[in-house]
């Protein structure tokens, strides 16, 4: 605040949630929501208001005491800086890993690709057989049993029984074989493949996390700033580490 002697009413520039209150209406504010040190509005009035309106009456006083605006304060200088130079250095980061993993995946996916291929098709090359197969017979036997339907009809239903119960008989063995065949030999490929992928994404993971680690560092040192700045213009600030504490109403 900016106390004139010759006036009669105090300068309010620095808390927006306090009376006579003159300074901007959109920038950075300190303790909006009790739980966030410092953030931007667009105009803080409406969230006076809000709080006014919404909050519990026990509430109201402390939140409104506690706002205060940041614009003077050199530490929100460094927020859009710091976060530009994450966001960039995570970009180029993210640009690497996504280029590198393409190149890198798209040659390990064809050649997992291309050893599942043979296995199926070996599959479907011995089923086309038995198919073929079992189709010339049934073919034979139809043909016989049109050149004597009359008299062979009860015939040929018995011959065809068999025949289909012989056929799937052996598809279903072929089947399972080829099923528990697959899975066999498919899980050291899969696993193999897997393996090869989260280590790539690993890789990106371990680059990843220092720049993390560098950026919240910053932010701490930045909050801690901001948060000395609040204290030293709001001494009674009821700030306890994690959230503003409320008397009870």
């Amino acid at each position: 605040m900016v106390n004139h002697p010759n006036r009669t009413t105090i300068e309010n520039t620095l808390f927006p949630g306090r009376p006579n209150y003159t300074g901007p209406a959109k920038g950075w504010f300190g303790f909006l929501h009790h739980e966030r040190v410092c953030e931007e509005s667009h105009d803080v009035n409406e969230r006076i208001d809000y709080v006014k309106r919404e909050k519990p009456k026990n509430e109201v006083p402390i939140r409104l005491h506690n706002m205060i605006y940041l614009g003077e304060c050199a530490a929100i200088a460094k927020d859009a800086a710091m976060h530009a130079d994450y966001e960039a250095k995570r970009d180029a980061l993210d640009a690497g890993y996504e280029a590198d993993y393409e190149v890198k995946s798209a040659p390990l996916y064809a050649g997992y690709n291309a050893k599942r291929a043979p296995l199926y098709a070996g599959y479907k090359a011995k089923r086309a057989a038995l198919y073929a197969g079992y189709n010339a017979k049934r073919d034979a036997l139809y043909a016989g049993y049109k050149a004597k339907r009359a008299p062979l009809d009860a015939g040929y239903e018995a011959k065809r029984a068999a025949l289909d119960a012989g056929y799937e008989a052996k598809r279903d063995a072929l089947d399972a074989g080829y099923e528990a065949d697959y899975e066999v030999k498919s899980a050291p490929l899969d696993a193999g493949y897997n393996a090869k992928r989260d280590a790539l994404y690993a890789g990106y993971n371990a680059k990843r996390a220092p720049l993390d680690a560098d950026y919240n560092a910053k932010r701490a040192a930045m909050r801690a700033e901001i948060l000395a700045y609040i204290k030293l213009h709001i001494p009674d600030c009821a700030w306890n580490g994690k959230t503003l504490v409320f008397t009870s109403g």
